[in-house]
């Protein structure tokens, strides 16, 4: 097995929360519902003092795929674990921390390959996360000797009441709208993603919920659209996609931002040197070159870097196949894409210095030294170490690597990064990125 799975098994724990379980203690969560990107605060009251309890926090993605969280606390003379000052002493994750059982969970399935990134699918509906408090210490719950004595449903939302969802098919596009409550215009920003077919949402409706009229756009893996990820793509799409949200009604007309991450951050910088109305990217672990299909504009064709995986593997770290040869130049590299001579964009450029995916390092001390050259007046570059590649908003889980099916690879791409720290970078990064849209866009 890849992972280092904990010793319970699915069989053991029951995985939604019922309604005939005696209790002997209360669990409190505030706020709950919560937005996702929000902390909440986590008690337990009702405990028994000096004695070992263990929360368990669970929710299902598929039929075949949940995750999980354990961690052990010894209670206080008060009777109250607080999750905001008590210390896991043992578990997936020790010490204080209030979003532990939230960010610390982790994929379960009976194959690997079944084991799915942990992405809400449905994001007019919360994300219900089932949190179990057992008497005893974990081994005991290993050895099926404990009992739930509390348990409560929490609710992690990505839309916001009053958010709107609109479904986008106008010109070709396959896409889904988001505009927050209240009265516009809003600034607008268009989401992308890498490696994952369809439209992904709930980056969208998070911005939506934090101000931002925001479109998820899709471009392979749906619908009309190619399904392999590996393809020839035409920057005429993006720019539909851009010509649509700035003249909505409820859209800041100036121009807008693009907030995107793997083969979307490159599109993403693609578009800013190409198109017209684009103010501001934020690009996460981008190799800034063309990969994976040819990028072509108005007759102009950008091939692709080479990727030819020489002999099969069990797990690929696909930045070995996306380096440059020693000495060389990133703006010599066939495909790349001069988004640094645009200086009506600005740039936030992030980075995993542990990325299995992106040669990272290497790709932002490039850009550095291109935007240092041109005298780039407006942009910002972060580098995470121990961060690895699917780099998410708050207190999603840390994914170390996933199965990717389809054209080229058919194996587990590993992502890199170390749980704590990529997590903790994540809630470092989100308000950051949100204040630099904010500012750029205003």
């Amino acid at each position: 097995m890849l992972r280092k799975l904990y010793t319970i098994k699915l069989s053991n724990i029951r995985l939604f929360c019922c309604s005939t379980i005696c209790r002997s203690a209360t669990i409190n969560v505030t706020p709950n519902p919560s937005i996702s990107d929000e902390k909440i605060k986590i008690s337990i009251q009702g405990l028994t003092p000096s004695e070992d309890v263990t929360l368990h926090a669970s929710t299902r993605m598929t039929k075949k795929c949940f995750y999980e969280s354990f961690a052990q606390y010894k209670v206080p003379s008060s009777g109250i674990v607080d999750l905001t000052k008590d210390a896991s002493v043992a578990g997936m994750y020790t010490g204080v921390e209030p979003m532990g059982l939230i960010w610390s969970m982790e994929g379960r399935a009976d194959r690997e390959e079944d084991i799915v990134r942990l992405i809400h699918r449905d994001v007019t509906t919360p994300q219900e996360v089932c949190l179990r408090v057992y008497g005893g210490p974990l081994n005991r719950l290993r050895e099926k000797q404990d009992k739930v004595i509390a348990e409560t449903t929490v609710e992690r939302l990505f839309m916001a009441p009053g958010v709107k969802r609109m479904d986008v098919r106008d010109n070709g596009l396959v896409a889904t709208l988001f505009i927050p409550p209240g009265d516009g215009p809003f600034p607008g920003v268009i989401t992308l993603f890498g490696g994952y077919p369809g439209i992904a949402e709930f980056k969208a409706a998070l911005l939506a919920t934090r101000g931002f009229a925001s479109l998820a756009l899709a471009y392979f893996g749906t619908e009309h659209l190619s399904k392999q990820f590996a393809q020839p793509l035409d920057l005429q799409y993006f720019s539909n996609a851009v010509e649509f949200l700035r003249n909505h009604d409820s859209v800041v007309k100036q121009g807008v931002g693009i907030l995107a991450i793997c083969k979307g951050a490159q599109l993403a910088v693609a578009m800013a040197a190409c198109l017209d109305h684009i103010r501001c990217v934020v690009s996460i672990n981008n190799t800034l070159t063309n990969v994976m299909g040819s990028l072509t504009y108005k007759g102009q064709v950008w091939q692709p870097l080479p990727f030819i995986v020489t002999k099969p593997c069990k797990m690929l770290d696909l930045r070995d196949y996306c380096k440059l040869p020693d000495g060389s130049k990133l703006d010599d590299a066939q495909g790349f894409l001069p988004f640094h001579t645009r200086k009506n964009v600005s740039y936030l450029l992030i980075g995993g210095m542990n990325d299995k995916c992106i040669p990272n390092e290497m790709c932002l001390n490039e850009a550095q030294r291109l935007l240092a050259e041109e005298n780039h007046p407006d942009y910002e570059i972060t580098r995470y170490s121990k961060v690895g590649h699917l780099f998410e908003p708050p207190y999603a889980v840390h994914s170390p690597y996933t199965y990717q099916q389809g054209f080229p690879f058919n194996t587990f791409l590993n992502w890199g990064g170390e749980k704590v720290n990529h997590c903790k970078a994540q809630e470092d990064s989100w308000p950051k990125q949100l204040h630099f849209l904010k500012t750029r866009l205003s």
